[in-house]
């Protein structure tokens, strides 16, 4: 799909080439044309290496999107950065807890909190624990930075994939400003935001923001008057800047966010053999069971008085000194967060009462205190860094899976189990797992940049860690039918009501484990600038992400004498080698940045739905290679166009290590992703500015999960648009907008269906969503 006034990718691919022989171009232009007149592309400043430095001398492949282009996109949220960085792809089908970031292919893909993240959010130099913990309102942005790959030296925790660098605004002591805007959309969207920035002295300054949103759900509920999937979020955020000297900065932060939204809403996509008794118990219910077979009606059904909801609240408070030494700057960063998040859900995503968690039913929460310094400086040619990482966090998993009334009705009830199983059941009975986990991460660190001359540079980086996770798991049982076809040798009521995740022959007492790993982790790169607009490098880096717990009751080997460490699993290590090309031509008003990747990951951790349970497979190996071009062109004073290509070969190779997984392609992996923009402000007279928008992203099919055809999603392309028009002087806005302009239907996960054999339920992208923005600043 092409945008109108757009720039198609191999017209970029010929102006980049010919940008790189600027007098060739400049000779074969004819005397009687004309150049446009043209502004120079601002330099783009970055801090990939914890070093401000120019995009396009950092030596490493980064996505930087500055604060006017997120402005001028609506970008509130790191889900819509799909929107604006190829690389990246963003699951979130079952709500805030259940998220999952990939970059290159590569992401963890769990609600299960006893795996790490492979791709880490850095928030203002802080570490989120896990990526459903990042999915709070940003506030005002004044960059984000996507680093692809391992980044096994700096930013805190080892990541294997890549980093998403979040830097908001800060306070400034030269003045008073603010902003306030509301927003009206469809589906009864109401966002207020506001934002003040206050100097109280002339080494203190204080800035406050704020937002609330709410928003009805994009489902209808067919057994209630109910919207499901809404929003209602609160978010507050104060910062204080304290510079005592020159040599001096301190910088305090404390946010709170909360979200009570009806999440997490399944459709059916595929009707199996079971549809027609779905809907007859769900009648003899007065239920619906199913209104509709196209998911794309848009028509969910819950069991009458069951509830989807979903409330996080997350907090967290930090404090970052900067020193000037002399012959050093000194950072410190010291921060606490605690999250948490309580789940209702009707499960089977049906009218039929099968299964269901309770009001808060599942619980996740991560309390984490991170400490981090850095000492970094020069001395002739090398630009040195050394630091050290401290991380203490306490994980708990508090999940409650419970059976519905019709749950023996779907297996066939009287007919299928004996009277005494059946009499023995009563709806609600099920079982707990309940996990704590505490944990130690230590690392110390080096990053340093020799310059051997003006043109050469080697960097070299080296991290050594040490992680240590200790888990208490143990459960409560509330199943007695389990234990009734037990006694009574009831092989089919054995199968379902003592299935692992509520069998009531776990020991309740459960078990402890504890684990503790090092892992050397570093980079060496080499870049050559041929000229100060062409930059070139190559590199090795490798990466680390740490073992755990799988915080699953149904993991145990032998459930009557339970051991943990049947619930661990080991750490995942990735080589990735990368060559680089960055290039500025015709007079700095076309950038062009080429990335191409080979990474291999060992130990590659993938959890697997097995039908019961969940398992954490630690397979031989992955593999990730591929290519990425992203261009920036100012072809004309206000008009900028950018195009970003990625290819992406993600598959787990032919070995014996890897399963049933040898030879497949890696699911939420699409080979082809292009993401193109236009910008175009222009003058309107009377003190007037017009700022017109559009992104689009296309994406080749992939699977959604598993290996099964019957879920994949085809290619398919979101465009997202916008038209500001603004007061020159910039005191006030207005904004309309469209995301997911053409209502393109897509799915973002596809799974089996809850005890419904042949049946399929989906979750689906967002419908087209649009509204109107009013600003105003001061």
């Amino acid at each position: 799909m092409k945008i109108s006034g757009s720039v198609s990718l191999p017209v970029l691919l010929v102006a980049a080439a010919l940008g790189a022989t600027p007098a060739f171009a400049q000779e074969a232009m004819p005397a009687t044309v004309q150049e446009p007149e043209a502004t120079a592309l601002e330099d783009i400043i970055v801090t990939a290496n914890q070093r401000q430095e120019r995009l396009i001398d950092v030596p490493i492949a980064v996505t930087a999107v500055g604060g006017e282009q997120l402005e001028n996109s609506g970008v509130t949220d790191i889900r819509e950065l799909t929107g604006l960085a190829p690389s990246v792809q963003f699951q979130t089908p079952g709500g805030g807890a259940d998220s999952s970031i990939r970059i290159r292919g590569i992401g963890t893909t769990s609600t299960n909190p006893g795996l790490e993240s492979s791709v880490g959010v850095v928030i203002d130099g802080v570490i989120r624990a896990r990526t459903g913990v990042a999915l709070s309102e940003l506030g005002d942005l004044e960059r984000i930075e996507v680093l692809r790959g391992p980044q096994g030296t700096l930013f805190g925790r080892n990541t294997s994939s890549g980093i998403i660098n979040v830097l908001t605004r800060q306070p400034t002591t030269t003045d008073t400003f603010g902003r306030f805007e509301g927003t009206y959309g469809n589906y009864d969207d109401i966002r207020l935001a506001g934002s003040v920035n206050i100097p109280l002295s002339d080494t203190l300054a204080l800035r406050l923001e704020g937002s609330t949103e709410t928003r009805d759900g994009f489902y209808e509920d067919a057994n209630s008057t109910e919207s499901l999937d809404n929003l209602d979020r609160q978010f507050v955020r104060g910062k204080l800047l304290w510079q005592p000297s020159d040599i001096m900065t301190w910088r305090f932060s404390a946010d709170y966010t909360d979200r009570d939204e009806n999440c997490c809403v399944a459709v059916l996509a595929i009707a199996g053999p079971t549809l027609g008794l779905v809907n007859s118990l769900s009648s003899a219910r007065g239920a619906v069971g199913y209104s509709s077979t196209d998911p794309f009606d848009r028509e969910a059904s819950k069991t009458p008085g069951r509830v989807n909801s979903e409330n996080i609240v997350d907090y967290g408070f930090s404090a970052q000194g900067d020193f000037d030494l002399g012959f050093g700057n000194l950072t410190s960063i010291t921060a606490y967060r605690s999250w948490e998040a309580s789940r209702s859900q009707d499960f089977d995503h049906s009218g039929a009462d099968l299964g269901f968690f309770a009001p808060d039913g599942l619980h996740q929460g991560f309390d984490v205190f991170t400490q981090e310094v850095r000492l970094q400086g020069t001395r002739d040619r090398l630009d040195w860094l050394v630091g050290a990482f401290y991380a203490h966090e306490e994980v708990l998993n508090d999940s409650a899976y419970r059976m519905g009334a019709d749950y023996p009705l779907i297996y066939g009830g009287a007919a299928t189990f004996q009277a005494t199983t059946l009499a023995a059941f009563t709806p609600g009975d099920g079982a707990r797992g309940i996990g704590e986990q505490t944990g130690q991460d230590i690392s110390v660190f080096t990053h340093n940049i020799f310059r051997v001359t003006d043109q050469l540079s080697v960097t070299a980086g080296l991290r050594y860690t040490e992680n240590t996770k200790e888990i208490d798991f143990r459960g409560v049982n509330f199943n007695p039918a389990c234990d009734s076809a037990i006694a009574t040798s009831d092989a089919p009521g054995v199968l379902r009501f003592c299935a692992p995740f509520w069998d009531t022959r776990l020991n309740p007492a459960g078990d402890s484990d504890k684990r503790t790993e090092t892992a050397t982790t570093g980079t060496f790169n080499v870049a050559y600038q041929f000229t100060p607009e062409l930059n070139s490098y190559a590199s090795y880096s490798r990466g680390y992400k740490s073992g755990g717990y799988n915080f699953d009751r149904a993991g145990f080997t032998t459930p009557a004498t339970p051991n943990a460490r049947d619930l661990a699993f080991s750490e995942e290590t990735v080589d990735a080698y990368e060559i680089g090309l960055k290039g500025e031509f015709f007079d700095r008003t076309l950038r062009a940045n080429f990335a191409a990747f080979y990474q291999t990951f060992s130990g590659f951790q993938l959890i697997e739905y097995t039908g019961v349970s969940f398992v954490v497979r630690s397979l031989e190996e992955a593999v990730t290679q591929g290519a990425e071009l992203e261009i920036t062109w100012m072809p004309l004073d206000g008009l900028t166009l950018t195009n970003g290509l990625s290819y992406t070969d993600a598959f787990y190779p032919n070995k014996v290590g890897n399963r049933t997984y040898a030879g497949r392609e890696m699911e939420q992996s699409p080979d082809w992703v292009n993401v193109s923009s236009i910008t175009y402000e222009f003058p309107i007279g009377n003190g007037l500015v017009g700022v017109a928008y559009a992104d689009a992203r296309y994406s080749s099919e992939f699977f959604t999960g598993g290996f099964d055809p019957n879920r994949v999603q085809d290619d398919f392309t979101t465009v997202n648009a916008r038209f500001s028009l603004r007061q020159e002087a910039g005191d006030w806005s207005v904004d309309v907008w469209a995301r997911n302009l053409f209502d393109t239907e897509y799915y973002r996960r596809v799974i089996p269906a809850t005890f419904q054999a042949g049946s399929y339920s989906a979750f689906l992208g967002d419908p087209a969503t649009y509204g109107i923005t009013l600003r105003r600043n001061f």
